[in-house]
């Protein structure tokens, strides 16, 4: 048998070799960083469904030492027909293109969750409050934005629901929730036997005259009369005048209930936070870079 010889570096160059190969391994973990983030940080689409139980009935009893606030780093999702209602050329091309432009309502024709939330609105259990679908890039936590969320029934300055969401991606894409579901009720003058937080106005909260509201619910309807009846009583009612906008003194609050959540989430899966008074289902799914976003959804 015949052995072949191997030959063994000296010692001295094991210092070097070692260098090497650490040199080697940090090359590696650096370039699997940036493919992770690579592949994770981007393009998606947000389709998201916030709907109230009716049948809470105030069985629970939520605390009233919660701390209701606003990020400072917040956006607002806009409405695409409201930028192109303000083009002065109306020969011009499109205001707003969905393909290229982030936290615009999308069409609901684009959402992906409109059998879930049909099936929701027909349901008696449950009241629709908010199901909007948008685009964003989804960026590490310290870069990513808070986005406004409201929707539901007008109360003065306030809505239902209130509140807003953070998403961000590292490992796993993650959700924040920062929501609360409000109930008032009209302010006769009756006790407070529960002490509320005030509830932060939104910062991008613009003001309705209340000559453009269609008083199309019980609660205006009766917010309005009661307005009426308290200018008669004090002597300055002014058929003649349009009634202010309704104020956040016209009405009491009767609960609120904060949704305060972090949920870690896999893209294109239907995600669902359940909760004894506020559920929220979200989907997140990778868009197409720009470049290379079919002509389709270009159109």
């Amino acid at each position: 048998m015949v052995y072949q010889s191997i030959k063994l570096l000296p010692i001295k160059h094991l210092p070097k070799i070692l260098g090497i190969a650490a040199a080697l391994a940090s090359a590696l973990v650096v370039q699997s960083v940036q493919a992770q983030t690579r592949t994770h940080e981007g393009w998606y689409q947000v389709e998201m469904i916030v709907v109230a139980r009716k049948d809470d009935a105030g069985q629970e009893h939520w605390p009233s030492n919660i701390k209701l606030r606003y990020p400072g780093d917040w956006v607002e999702l806009k409405d695409p027909t409201a930028a192109e209602a303000n083009t002065a050329d109306i020969n011009a091309p499109a205001a707003v293109d969905l393909t290229k432009e982030a936290f615009y309502l999308l069409p609901a024709s684009e959402r992906q969750l409109n059998v879930q939330a049909q099936k929701l609105q027909r349901s008696a259990r449950f009241e629709v409050l908010f199901h909007n679908a948008w685009r964003q890039v989804i960026t590490n936590k310290k870069s990513s934005k808070a986005i406004i969320i409201n929707g539901g029934q007008s109360f003065g300055q306030h809505q239902t629901l209130e509140g807003s969401i953070r998403l961000s991606v590292a490992t796993y894409l993650e959700l924040q929730t920062n929501l609360w579901l409000a109930q008032f009720d009209v302010n006769v003058g009756q006790e407070i036997t529960q002490p509320w937080p005030e509830i932060p106005v939104r910062p991008n909260l613009t003001t309705t005259a209340i000559s453009n509201l269609s008083l199309d619910s019980d609660v205006e309807l009766e917010q309005a009369l009661a307005n009426e009846n308290t200018q008669w009583s004090n002597g300055g009612f002014d058929a003649n005048t349009n009634a202010a906008a309704p104020e956040t003194d016209n009405f009491v609050t009767r609960q609120i209930i904060l949704l305060q959540q972090e949920r870690d989430m896999r893209s294109n899966e239907v995600h669902y936070i359940d909760h004894p008074a506020l559920n929220v289902i979200i989907q997140v799914t990778p868009y197409p870079p720009v470049a290379t976003a079919p002509a389709a959804t270009a159109q």
